[in-house]
């Protein structure tokens, strides 16, 4: 047990923080809730629509085989969905949005260059992966500032300040 003058006994708290008991910041709950919440709407809609598409249409057509295009799309996306839910666990969290956010990066880039390649103006494929852009990379972005904080205050809490 660890003592602080303000919150009295607490137990060592665990997670992302070193073994070391740090004061809570009061802005990192709130950001971390908007990221896990964020995250598994956007990773259960892609898994929503994979599972749709999948069992969708006449079961005795013989399904053409997949594209190369549409398979490295596809496990990207369940890369993105693999890594948001690994980040709703505070001991995968850091593991689970880096694998979501180069999952997405990756996926942006395959997006914006099959959309550059069907012809289409430009501008629509720019507007395509801007959209994607922020709903894939805000939950990551989230993550990202909570983690910041939280070695902010690691960093002050070590000082003394």
């Amino acid at each position: 047990m660890q003592t602080d003058e303000s919150l009295g006994e607490q137990a060592a708290k665990g997670g992302s923080l070193d073994s070391e008991w740090v004061p809570e910041n009061e802005f990192i709950p709130p950001f971390r809730w908007s990221a896990r919440v964020l995250g598994v709407i956007v990773a259960g809609f892609l898994l929503f629509m994979f599972i749709g598409e999948t069992f969708s249409g006449t079961r005795h057509a013989a399904s053409p085989p997949i594209k190369p295009g549409a398979l490295v799309g596809l496990t990207l996306g369940g890369g993105y969905v693999i890594g948001m839910f690994l980040a709703l666990r505070l001991k995968w969290e850091r593991a689970g949005a880096i694998l979501s956010g180069t999952s997405g990066a990756l996926l942006f880039l395959v997006i914006w260059r099959a959309g550059s390649r069907n012809h289409n103006p430009p501008e629509i494929a720019a507007l395509m992966g801007i959209i994607l852009g922020l709903v894939f990379f805000l939950p990551v972005a989230l993550y990202i500032l909570c983690w910041r904080l939280e070695g902010r205050d690691r960093k002050r809490y070590r000082a003394g300040l």
